[in-house]
């Protein structure tokens, strides 16, 4: 048979062109980013270390074999309780009965043994590449030979490499002083041929019956949090081997995935026609969804050009996409060429339906990481305290980038708040390590009218998030809700950060207004939020949708309507400062609360869908939040001294933390630091006082 080689992407836009249109500076940095990724398989810049006691560069790409988050906290807990162990010592033990796809395990002891699952599928001229994940049961002395790779161990026990087979040559070769062992780990196949098309772009995703993943040519291999394959397209022809093939096709929040089951015969080319089915489109009543944090490149295992990002965006049916210039740990900016050509201005294939601009992220890893939307020029530093930055410093604090970027007429969030474990009693849990990215001066400048909203979906955990949300709003700040998936195009295998963009996302309410920049932006910044990685909710305070002050007097009646449906949807529930107002739990895939209630005292109330785990939702169980309506009451906003002495502890463990780990040059540059939190103290203090006051006049009465 004559072999039947892989096709391009037939009528999408990876084959079009015309969107990678940026000057000639622009084009030679993605040379450039060429260059440093042919020197280093995953690690371009040296962002990532090469300590053998920590992550490391390749744990990110063999994270996708076992669950990301397990893998990362199995490390981490073994660091805190001090036993010695690396990011290889964990996966091994993740994955120490039979591999996933994509995984041989060689163990080297008195003799040396290969594991794996079922053996991949390889077609002529398609070769397969697998990581082989070397571990010593005894010391071993000298290099084990892999394939085609050598893995030294050097003191460690387990180490990986990522070793290339093809069908004419399809069995691996392990060898270790005197003995050696060879296997076989790749099965030859027939080719078939895939025709996929829909009504318009989607995510598709092409696996065989050994959970082999199938590409056509042109477009980024990737891997969702959930270990699938997926890439993007409308039109597209692809090889797949003469076996069972499930293919799959969706588009993002609002849609619902379907499949379809076939046996292509050899040689044979079979059309398979699917549409995803549109559960909701938000966008007929005036809601836009965005991803406010997404990375373009940021070192890894692709150089992505805009002509993806374009494709991914559509193929997501994603409103709104802020490609974020933004450091790791060195000197350079990624994409910042891109963003100061473009800044101020829609990216080459917006349109009257979606929107896509360069935007910010600036970064402190201690104080933590804002992304900015629409800015119109651009700041004057994008990160400090990175010991290998141009500003190793952790100064000046991070209010000075909120107020020059809110002033450029950008919104600024806080993205990814609490890795840690935070309770309603106390913030604690998000300062056990100095350097964790987590949001520690967002209670500051928040309170400080220098921040638009905070992230309560991304990659971190939603429960501390959400604590920490509730928190700043009862101490009586209006922040808006959104949401930042910290997705990074060009890496493939790393959990929800190789998610497609808008996995979760922020809609934003326009009404008749037309999806622009600037009207997307008003309405974040005017709390028009919500947000979700599934369901949808309708939530209204007398009809009035998030975002809404409304003035009171005790003994008004508020009606509360919440309606929440999508992927996932078990409980709503309308929120306030002390917990449930009302909830429903679903009854035919909807959720409806519908109450009367009598004000009292100044509040705020937000809708919250909970729910179970889906394939539709691409990280965690199904979650939405809104953006409170807020009450005010007699002309006051709620205020609450618990909340408010709860952030008074933050700021004061803040200062604590930046006191004991802070790099300062001066004693005056802590000082600044320290002179923000005062002046947000100050916020917190008043609310305590006052709520005091409110107490003693009360009692005399």
């Amino acid at each position: 048979m004559v072999p039947i080689q892989a096709s391009c992407c037939h009528g999408t836009m990876c084959c079009e062109g015309g969107h990678d249109d940026l000057p000639g500076v622009v084009a030679g940095v993605l040379d450039t980013y060429r260059e440093l990724a042919a020197g280093s398989r995953f690690d371009w810049g040296g962002e990532f270390g090469r300590d053998p006691s920590g992550p490391g560069p390749l744990w990110w790409q063999y994270a996708r074999y076992a669950d990301w988050w397990e893998l990362l906290m199995t490390f981490v807990v073994e660091a805190a309780q001090g036993r010695p162990g690396t990011f290889h010592d964990a996966l091994w033990r993740l994955t120490s009965h039979e591999p996933p796809h994509g995984l041989v395990v060689v163990e080297v002891g008195e003799l040396v043994s290969v594991r794996q699952g079922p053996l991949p599928y390889a077609l002529d001229g398609m070769p397969v590449e697998l990581a082989v994940l070397v571990h010593a049961a005894t010391e071993v002395a000298g290099p084990v030979a892999v394939g085609d790779a050598t893995v030294s161990l050097d003191g460690q026990t387990t180490d990986v490499a990522f070793c290339t087979f093809a069908a004419a040559a399809p069995t691996l070769e392990a060898a270790v002083g005197g003995q050696r062992r060879s296997v076989p780990v790749v099965e030859a196949a027939d080719a078939a041929r895939l025709w996929l098309s829909a009504a318009a772009p989607c995510r598709w995703s092409v696996v065989d019956d050994r959970g082999g993943a199938w590409f056509p040519d042109g477009v980024l291999h990737k891997w969702d949090a959930h270990g699938r394959p997926y890439f993007h397209g409308r039109d597209i022809v692809l090889d797949v081997p003469a076996a069972a093939v499930t293919v799959t096709a969706a588009r993002g929040i609002g849609y619902e995935s379907v499949s379809a089951e076939l046996h292509p015969a050899a040689g044979a080319l079979v059309e398979v026609a699917l549409d995803p089915e549109a559960l909701f489109d938000p966008a007929v009543n005036g809601w836009f969804g965005g991803d406010l944090h997404v990375h373009l490149n940021y070192s890894g295992d692709y150089v992505v050009d805009l002509d993806d990002a374009a494709r991914i965006q559509e193929g997501e049916a994603l409103h709104v996409l802020n490609l974020v210039a933004a450091n790791h740990q060195t000197t350079r900016v990624y994409d910042v060429e891109a963003f100061e050509h473009s800044v101020g201005h829609d990216l080459a294939w917006s349109t009257p339906a979606q929107i896509a601009r360069f935007g910010v992220e600036y970064r402190n890893d201690m104080l933590g990481h804002v992304h900015a939307f629409a800015p119109s020029s651009a700041p004057s530093a994008y990160q400090s305290g990175h010991a290998r930055g141009t500003n190793p410093y952790d100064w000046p604090p991070n209010a000075e980038a909120c107020r020059e970027l809110r002033e450029s007429g950008a919104t600024v969030g806080y993205t990814h708040p609490v890795f840690g474990t935070i309770t309603a009693e106390s913030p604690a849990g998000a300062f056990v390590a100095a350097r964790s990215n987590e949001a520690r001066e967002l209670v500051a400048d928040a309170a400080l009218g220098l921040v638009d909203s905070v992230d309560l979906l991304g990659p971190t955990p939603v429960a501390g998030n959400v604590v920490l949300y509730h928190r700043l709003l009862s101490s009586g700040l209006r922040l808006a809700a959104t949401a930042g998936t910290d997705t990074m195009l060009s890496m493939a295998k790393v959990g929800p950060l190789s998610n497609p963009p808008g996995w979760a996302r922020v809609y934003a309410y326009l009404g008749d207004a037309r999806l622009e920049a600037s009207a997307w932006r008003d309405a974040v910044r005017a709390g028009r939020t919500l947000v979700t990685n599934g369901p949808w909710v309708d939530f209204t305070v007398d009809a009035a949708p998030p975002g809404t002050v409304l003035s009171k007097q005790p003994g008004d009646v508020l009606r509360l309507r919440a309606r929440a449906t999508g992927p996932g949807t078990r409980l709503v529930q309308v929120v306030g400062p002390d917990g449930p107002v009302a909830q429903a739990e679903a009854v035919a895939g909807e959720a409806v609360v519908d109450v009367d209630v009598v004000v009292g005292e100044p509040t705020w109330l937000a809708a919250v869908v909970d729910g179970d785990a889906h394939p539709d939702v691409l990280y965690g169980t199904a979650f939405a939040h809104t953006t409170p309506v807020y009450v005010d009451v007699d002309g006051r906003r709620v205020g609450r001294a618990a909340d408010a002495r709860w952030c008074i502890e933050w700021l004061d463990l803040l200062e604590a933390l930046a006191r004991r780990e802070g790099t300062f040059e001066t004693a005056a540059q802590l000082g600044d630091l320290v002179a923000v939190l005062d002046a947000a103290r100050d916020h917190y203090h008043a609310v305590v006082a006052a709520t005091t006051d409110e107490l003693i006049s009360m009692e005399d009465s």
